[in-house]
């Protein structure tokens, strides 16, 4: 049974009042608590509910009820700021102003993070591709993030599941429905198996059924939480896309698997590798990319094969000995000896922070090559790493 404080309570009438979404919720909660909201909104004195449009179903909502509802059903109310609320989501311009959970919330924090989406219509190459992809990356203790929905999402979650290993990261799911309302309905033992190995998380409230309008929302969560995205299988204007657009617009880094040409359900990714996004095969190929989005975010910790530790890549490269830049007679901002990768990458980085994907397009480099230069010029001090960009030092 969940423990419930009367701000949980009323954040969690709050999003439970008929004609509720996440734009509604986020403007009667700005500036309050979601006490201070809901006694406003019982009072018709909120001035974000001019016209009382919640009055009366806040009048004749029994708040203590609702509290043993989300008890019973096991499901903890989460709030920015607070405890078990993701830290991944606190000061996202899109971040729920109330989120939900089964099973434990924490079970993503530091460690690094990778979104597996794609179209419910998958081939069986990209069933097998997002399967083995999700359970060697649970293996190697990246969190995998998908929307439990059938094809490439239940794909991912059940090579995860079917982990045996107990040092195998634990999967989260983020659901569009309420959390007592699994979906796809034939999905459901994989969601239950997701929260009890995981966390499902949701902003919708217990009894919210499918609808059409949540699934785009919840994929700008999907995106928030992740560190790296990565888009198995999807048409062109799939509904991947909008966790790709989500992604885009915080600066996380997308990476596609290459399909057949003449696939349709490869339009959207191929489309994706054309547009400049990062090709990856394989759990090795993601591992580059989160070793580049995570640098310096210490969730590397725990993680059983970082690329800095077997990989060429970002590691010990050849030709290094062993040894850093700096002990091979280059002094921190020397551009007079870069090689011509490295002079490349300088130049297309901008005094602003860049993504890598901007890097691979403006330098026509290959994804290692281009991630050894942006390691090396670091190591120079001529440019800065942050969370997934680049900027000049």
């Amino acid at each position: 049974m969940e423990t419930f404080t009367e701000a949980n309570a009323h954040g969690a009438a709050l999003v439970g009042l008929p004609g509720m979404t996440p734009v509604h919720l986020a403007k009667l909660l700005g500036g309050m608590t979601p006490t201070e909201a809901w006694e406003a909104v019982r009072s018709g004195t909120h001035p974000a509910d001019p016209r009382h449009k919640f009055l009366r179903s806040a009048r004749e909502t029994d708040v203590d009820a609702v509290a043993h509802a989300y008890a019973r059903a096991g499901v903890s109310t989460l709030l920015p700021g607070t405890d078990g609320y993701p830290s991944a989501l606190e000061g996202d311009p899109g971040a729920p102003a109330v989120l939900f959970a089964l099973g434990d919330p924490r079970a993503g924090e530091r460690r690094p993070r990778v979104a597996i989406v794609g179209t419910r219509s998958p081939t069986p190459y990209g069933l097998q591709v997002a399967s083995e992809m999700a359970s060697d990356l649970a293996g190697k203790g990246v969190v995998v993030i998908s929307g439990l929905a059938t094809g490439i999402d239940g794909a991912a979650h059940a090579g995860v599941i079917r982990r045996t290993d107990s040092s195998a990261a634990p999967p989260v799911g983020v659901a569009g429905t309420g959390l007592d309302v699994p979906y796809p309905t034939q999905n459901e033992e994989l969601w239950n198996q997701v929260a009890a190995r995981g966390v499902v998380f949701s902003e919708s409230a217990l009894g919210t059924q499918a609808l059409p309008r949540v699934f785009p929302a919840r994929n700008r969560i999907i995106a928030a939480l992740s560190d790296v995205v990565v888009v198995v299988e999807c048409h062109g204007k799939g509904g991947s896309m909008y966790t790709v657009e989500a992604a885009a617009r915080r600066s996380i880094q997308v990476c596609a698997v290459p399909g057949s040409v003449r696939s349709r359900a490869s339009d959207g990714t191929n489309g994706l590798l054309v547009d400049g996004c990062a090709p990856v095969r394989d759990a090795t190929d993601v591992m580059v990319a989160l070793d580049l989005a995570c640098a310096g975010t210490g969730r590397f910790e725990g993680v059983e094969h970082s690329v800095a530790a077997d990989s060429p890549a970002l590691g010990e490269r050849p030709g290094r000995s062993g040894s850093s830049l700096h002990a091979r007679g280059r002094s921190p901002g020397s551009t007079s000896i870069l090689s011509a990768s490295q002079r490349a990458v300088l130049d297309a980085v901008d005094d602003t922070p860049t993504t890598f994907e901007t890097i691979l397009i403006r330098t026509d480099l290959s994804v290692a090559a281009a991630a050894q230069a942006c390691d090396e010029l670091d190591e120079l001090g001529l440019l800065h790493v942050g969370a997934g960009w680049w900027s000049k030092a």
